[in-house]
């Protein structure tokens, strides 16, 4: 597939976009299924009247809240990842171990 300059970046932006906008879909999914975990999104404004600019996604499901103080060993894996793209940022992931391994 051959692409005139910048009608790849063209469609590569609007597809960030559209997946940005399924953030909130998402989020109402995973209230619904797991009412006890912690979701929290930020979103910039330029203005009050402008439309939000995605900023951060966070979740922690409410069973691997539990299962961590229940069971894991005081032990955490950190990790984290630069995205690279039109849109920069940082994706960090912790994971621990439970009592067998």
């Amino acid at each position: 597939m051959v692409f005139k300059d910048g009608e790849q970046f063209k469609i590569t932006i609007r597809n960030f976009i559209e997946e940005f906008a399924m953030l909130w879909d998402y989020a109402d999914e995973l209230r619904l299924k797991n009412s006890e975990s912690t979701i929290n999104k930020v979103v910039n404004r330029v203005t009050p009247e402008s439309p939000p600019h995605f900023k951060r996604f966070y979740v922690c499901f409410e069973a691997l809240k539990r299962s961590g103080k229940e069971g894991c060993r005081p032990i955490l894996g950190l990790d984290g990842c630069l995205l690279k793209g039109p849109f920069k940022g940082e994706i960090l992931s912790t994971v621990g171990r439970d009592g067998t391994n």
